[in-house]
């Protein structure tokens, strides 16, 4: 593990079936390994999803293909 990541001890209860069910679908061995790996997971989609929206709503400011042809060209 990454020693500059911070980490918090606790005890939880698991649901084994979910449990085994991230274990499979994520190819982890453990309970660490299993729930920090299904939590990185759920936090990526959830960055990517707001990313996604952010593209679509257009408060990137990114520029769209015609603009990038109209860039392109040579400038007199």
């Amino acid at each position: 593990m990454n020693s500059d990541i911070k980490t918090h001890r606790t005890t939880i209860e698991i649901e084994v079936p979910a449990f085994e069910g991230a274990q499979k679908a994520l190819g982890t061995a453990g309970y660490k390994e299993t729930v920090n790996e299904a939590l990185r997971v759920v936090s990526r989609g959830d960055m990517l999803r707001h990313g996604a929206d952010a593209i679509r709503s257009g408060a990137l400011g990114l520029v769209e293909p015609g603009e990038l042809e109209t860039l392109r060209q040579p400038r007199a």
